[in-house]
């Protein structure tokens, strides 16, 4: 019985080894998505690093990171996430998309020019 489940361990380990091909942050949940955006716009509040947080952005939407921000804001102001929380999802939209006018409001909403 120990010899069959060294070997099946052997050859799950070493020889099968599971792959996750969509293991990557853009298959998220919208809320997930969200809170890591947010954890994202907390970093930069913290450091001013624009480029780093566009990196962390592009994790989740390497096509539109700028839509990953406005996308986590406008999901944030509905499920109802602390003012504190929807102010530095602001601050980034509007770091990320300067010539977006983002009102704070209870339902949150991103003013496109």
């Amino acid at each position: 019985m120990l010899v069959g489940a060294g070997v099946g361990i052997g050859y799950g380990w070493w020889l099968r080894p599971m792959t996750y091909s969509q293991a990557n942050l853009s298959n998220l949940r919208m809320d997930y998505r969200t809170d890591y955006v947010l954890m994202v716009a907390g970093i930069y509040n913290r450091e001013q690093n624009l480029e780093e947080a566009r990196a962390r952005l592009k994790q989740i939407d390497p096509a539109a990171p700028e839509r990953a921000a406005r996308e986590a804001l406008l999901n944030a102001g509905q499920l109802g996430y602390s003012q504190t929380d929807l102010q530095m999802l602001a601050d980034l939209v509007q770091v990320i998309i300067p010539a977006e006018t983002v009102i704070m409001t209870p339902s949150t909403q991103v003013i496109q020019p």
